[in-house]
């Protein structure tokens, strides 16, 4: 979080998104300086024509007042907050690498003519890319590394049923054996059969 009276000359400052910046107003203590001197603003996000020319084109510019100088406790603060989106019809949508604008001019004359703030939108440190563009890789199993398209396995490797039971020579040789044990019991059956046959065609001759 940031706070920062504007300043005479041009004054940028670097925010990213869902930061929040707060504006404080000018604020005295009761007999400092007269009413009369106590500066008041009337402050205005515009765009960057009427910024360098620190001059606001229509009243739905204009953004917050500070107009209690000599608030009780404390001087007035607005806050800005940095966000994509806002759920209020009025509010502020913000976008990263934009710059936004902000003048103020004074309430009858009290104070400077002209204070302007800057304020550029930047990334978050270390990445390149958005969080909205990692977001989005991720739902889609996509690797933005390389612009290389990186999907997992078809089917998982955790699902015993992708596999096919010949993939797997422990689970077949079980039945190779009773196979070829059930082949050999039947062999012995044809051979007694065919010994036995003229024992007994002689027994039945006698």
């Amino acid at each position: 979080m940031s706070a920062y009276i504007f300043l005479w000359d041009e004054y940028t400052e670097e925010v990213r998104i869902n930061d929040y910046l707060d504006i404080i107003c000018p604020h005295y203590t009761h007999g400092e300086v007269s009413s009369h001197a106590a500066e008041r603003y009337v402050l205005y996000m515009v765009e960057k024509e009427d910024y360098e020319v620190c001059k606001p084109h229509s009243f739905d510019q204009l953004r917050w007042e500070c107009s209690r100088p000599f608030a009780p406790h404390a001087p007035e603060k607005f806050s800005e907050k940095f966000q994509r989106f806002t759920p209020f019809t009025l509010g502020k949508e913000f976008r990263q690498g934009e710059s936004y604008y902000y003048i103020s001019k004074p309430m009858h004359h009290h104070g400077q003519d002209c204070l302007r703030l800057r304020v550029d939108v930047v990334g978050n440190k270390g990445s390149g890319k958005s969080p909205q563009e990692k977001s989005k890789a991720e739902e889609t199993g996509k690797s933005l590394d390389g612009g290389k398209v990186k999907f997992p396995a078809a089917g998982g490797v955790h699902n015993p049923s992708n596999q096919l039971p010949a993939d797997d020579p422990a689970v077949m040789e079980p039945n190779v054996q009773r196979s070829v044990g059930s082949s050999g019991v039947q062999l012995l059956s044809f051979s007694l059969l065919f010994t036995m046959i003229p024992v007994l065609l002689v027994l039945m001759l006698h």
